[in-house]
C-alpha cells in the first residue's frame, strides 16, 4: 500500500517510507479480533490457509501513526452452513438471554442485521428485530470482482398466513428473493433496470432451497435464472424464473437478503453454497 503523510488539516505533504506495522484492537472494541495476516515492508498479504477474519492494523512511520482495516474472505468454492459456531448467552444480543454468535466478522453488513442461534436443533443464520431500523438488511459474504457463480441456501421465513417476510440472495448484484406474504419468487436490481415475479407459493415456518445463478456472456448481455424447491425434495428440473438482461452486471459480491417489515416477523437461512458456473 502507499503510504501519505498528512498536516493537521488532512492535507497531503509528501509519501511516507515503509512503516512498522503490528496487530491492533482498539480499546472499545466489543469483538476482539485479529486479521489472519501479515505485513512485509508496506505490503499485506494472507496464506492459503488463512481464516475467515477481519482486523486492525498500526503503522508507525517517521514518528507518525496510522491506522489501516482489512479482512480475509474466501476464494470459491465456499459453504457454511453455521454448526461451528459457538452460541453464548452474551451481552449485545437481539433478545436478551438468549445464546447467539455474531455472523463470520469479515462478511459486510452482518453484525447487528444478523445472529447464529439454536433453532429445530440446528445452528442457523437468524434475522434480528431489536432495530426497526435494520428491518431491511443486505449483507456481503464475498469478494465485489466475483462474477459467474451459482449461489444457493436454504431459507424460512416465520408468521402467519397472512404476515411473512421476505428472505433470498444477492448474487452479482441481483436480488433473488422469496417474497412470503406475496406468495412470488422475484429478481430485481435497481427497480427501474430490472424486475420480474412470478408466483411461487411460500407458507410460513417452512423450509425452502432457492438456487441462483447468473451467466455473463461476451456481448455482455446475460440471463439470471433461479429455482426454489422444499427443502428436502428433490431438486426441479426446470428453473422456476428466468430473466434476460441486454447490459447484464459484469461482477458483483454474493450475498443475503432479509426484510421483516416493521421487524415483525424474522427470516432464517442456513447451508449457503457458493460455486463457479
Amino acid at each position: 500500500m502507499k503510504l501519505v503523510k498528512r498536516d493537521a488539516n488532512g492535507l497531503p505533504v509528501g509519501e511516507a517510507g515503509e512503516a512498522e506495522w503490528a496487530k491492533f484492537i482498539p480499546p472499545t472494541a466489543k469483538v476482539k479480533a485479529e486479521m489472519d495476516a501479515s505485513f512485509e515492508g508496506n505490503t499485506i498479504s494472507a496464506p492459503a490457509d488463512a481464516k475467515l477474519s477481519a482486523g486492525a492494523w498500526k503503522g508507525k512511520v517517521d514518528g507518525l501513526e496510522g491506522l489501516a482495516r482489512g479482512r480475509v474472505i474466501s476464494n470459491l468454492p465456499y459453504t457454511e452452513d453455521f454448526e461451528g459456531f459457538e452460541l453464548k448467552a452474551a451481552p449485545g444480543g437481539s433478545v436478551p438471554g438468549r445464546e447467539f454468535a455474531y455472523p463470520p466478522l469479515p462478511w459486510i453488513g452482518a453484525r447487528l442485521k444478523w445472529e447464529v442461534i439454536e433453532h429445530d436443533g440446528s445452528k442457523v443464520l437468524s434475522k434480528t428485530l431489536d432495530r426497526v431500523l435494520f428491518q431491511r438488511s443486505m449483507s456481503f459474504i464475498g469478494h465485489p470482482d466475483l462474477s459467474n457463480y451459482t449461489m444457493q441456501a436454504d431459507m424460512m421465513t416465520d408468521g402467519s398466513r397472512r404476515v411473512k417476510s421476505v428472505v433470498g440472495l444477492i448474487n452479482q448484484r441481483y436480488n433473488i428473493s422469496l417474497v412470503g406474504t406475496k406468495n412470488q419468487i422475484s429478481i430485481t436490481s435497481n427497480f427501474d433496470r430490472v424486475k420480474k415475479e412470478l408466483p411461487f407459493s411460500i407458507s410460513a415456518n417452512k423450509w425452502y432451497t432457492l438456487k441462483t445463478r447468473v451467466d455473463v456472456n461476451e456481448d455482455g448481455s446475460g440471463v439470471v435464472r433461479a429455482k426454489a424447491w422444499v427443502r428436502g425434495e428433490a431438486e426441479p428440473d426446470a428453473w422456476t424464473i428466468e430473466f434476460e438482461h441486454k447490459n447484464a452486471h459484469k461482477k458483483g459480491a454474493p450475498g443475503i437478503f432479509g426484510f421483516s417489515p416493521q421487524s415483525q416477523k424474522s427470516v432464517f437461512v442456513d447451508n449457503i453454497s457458493i460455486q463457479q458456473n
